[in-house]
C-alpha cells in the first residue's frame, strides 16, 4: 500500500517521463519511412494421384502396345516447402539482379534491384544510425572497403561469391519478401515491402515468376532427363534399323532367284538382325511416348488466385501501435524510476 501511494503522489514525475516517450514515439512514427506491401496468392497443384493419360493407358491394358510402367509416387517437394524456396541464397541472386523500373528525379530510370537498394531505398533512421551508434563500423567498412564489384565465382568449381554491399543487400531483402502458406488450404502468399508501391510490385512478380519456374523445372527435371535420354537412343537405333533395313533389301534384290543353302542362311541370318532392330527401335518408339506423357504428367499447374496489385495503401509505418508502445513503455520506465 505504502509504494502504490508513493507511486501516485509521483505521478507528475511519471507522466512526465510518459509524455517525453510519447513525444520520441511521435518523431519516430513521422520520420519513419513509408513502406508499401504488394501481394500475391497462389494454389499450387498438389501431386496426389497420375494424370489423365497415364491413367486411361492402365485402365485399358495398353493402347496400341503403350503401358506406363513407371509408378506414381509422393511429390518429392511438398507445398509447405516452397516458401523457403523465396528465402535462399540463390533467389537473393537473382532477385538483385533483376531489372526493375524506378521513378527518380531525372525521370523513369530502369536499373537492378541491387542499385536501387544500395543508392536509393535509404530512410532517415538507417542514415541516422549508419553515422551514429554504427559509426565505428562504418569507419571499418570504409578501410575495408571490398574490392568486388558484381558477381564473382571460382572458375573451376563454379561457386558464387557475393560482395560485401551484395551481402548487406541480402540481408535486408529477408524482411521485406516474405513468403508463407496456409497448411489447410495450401494456398501460398508472397509479399513484397518497399518505399515505392511500383517497386513493390514489380518485386512480387518476379518472386511469383520465380517460385513457379522453380517448381516448374524441379518437378520435370527428372522426367525432362529421362526424355532425353530415350530420345537420343531411339535416334541411335532408328538409324541401326534402317541400316539393317536396307542391307537386307539389297540382299534380296541382287539374290533374286538364286536357290542356294548359304545365301539362304545369309539372309535368315539378316532378317534375324531386322527383326532384333526392329523390336528395339519399336520397344524405343513406344517409350519415347511414354516419356513425353510423363513430360507433361509432371509438370504442375500453379494457379494465381489474387495476382499481384500496385498497393494503394501504405503498410508501414503504424503511428498509432508506434505511440500505444512509445505510451506503455514511458508509463513502466517513469514507475521504474520513481521507485
Amino acid at each position: 500500500i505504502d509504494i502504490i501511494r508513493f507511486v501516485v503522489q509521483s505521478k507528475i514525475n511519471i507522466f512526465k517521463i510518459i509524455g517525453l516517450f510519447m513525444a520520441l514515439g511521435l518523431i519516430i512514427a513521422l520520420t519513419s519511412q513509408v513502406q508499401y506491401t504488394a501481394q500475391a496468392r497462389l494454389l499450387p497443384e498438389s501431386k496426389e494421384s497420375a494424370g489423365n493419360a497415364s491413367s486411361l493407358l492402365r485402365q485399358f491394358g495398353g493402347l496400341g502396345g503403350l503401358s506406363m510402367p513407371l509408378l506414381e509416387g509422393e511429390d518429392a517437394i511438398r507445398p509447405d516447402l516452397y516458401p523457403f524456396v523465396l528465402s535462399s541464397t540463390p533467389f537473393y541472386l537473382y532477385i538483385m539482379n533483376e531489372e526493375i523500373s524506378v521513378e527518380t528525379d531525372m525521370g523513369i530510370k530502369n536499373m537492378s534491384l541491387f542499385t536501387y537498394m544500395d543508392e536509393y531505398a535509404t530512410s532517415f533512421w538507417g542514415i541516422v544510425g549508419k553515422y551514429t551508434i554504427k559509426l565505428p563500423f562504418t569507419i571499418i567498412g570504409w578501410l575495408r572497403e571490398d574490392s568486388d564489384k558484381g558477381l564473382s565465382g571460382n572458375s573451376s568449381l563454379n561457386i558464387p561469391k557475393m560482395s560485401k554491399k551484395q551481402y548487406e543487400v541480402s540481408k535486408s531483402l529477408i524482411s521485406r519478401i516474405t513468403s508463407d502458406i496456409d497448411i489447410k488450404t495450401g494456398i501460398i502468399s508472397i509479399s513484397a515491402t518497399f518505399p515505392d508501391p511500383k517497386i513493390a510490385a514489380q518485386i512480387a512478380y518476379l518472386s511469383v515468376e520465380y517460385i513457379s519456374n522453380y517448381i516448374t523445372e524441379y518437378r520435370t527435371a527428372k522426367a525432362q532427363l529421362n526424355l532425353e535420354f530415350i530420345k537420343s537412343r531411339y535416334n541411335e537405333k532408328e538409324l541401326e534399323y534402317l541400316k539393317i533395313q536396307d542391307e537386307l533389301a539389297l540382299f534380296r534384290d541382287e539374290n533374286r532367284n538364286v536357290l542356294s543353302a548359304k545365301l539362304l542362311a545369309d539372309e535368315q541370318r539378316l532378317q534375324q538382325q531386322y527383326s532384333l532392330a526392329f523390336n528395339v527401335y519399336n520397344g524405343l518408339a513406344q517409350q519415347l511416348e511414354q516419356a513425353r506423357i510423363k513430360v507433361q504428367e509432371e509438370t504442375p499447374v500453379i494457379k494465381v488466385l489474387e495476382p499481384v496489385q500496385v498497393p494503394m495503401k501504405k503498410s508501414e509505418p503504424k503511428r498509432v501501435i508506434i505511440m500505444i508502445i512509445c505510451t506503455f513503455l514511458g508509463g513502466i520506465f517513469g514507475v521504474g524510476y520513481v521507485l
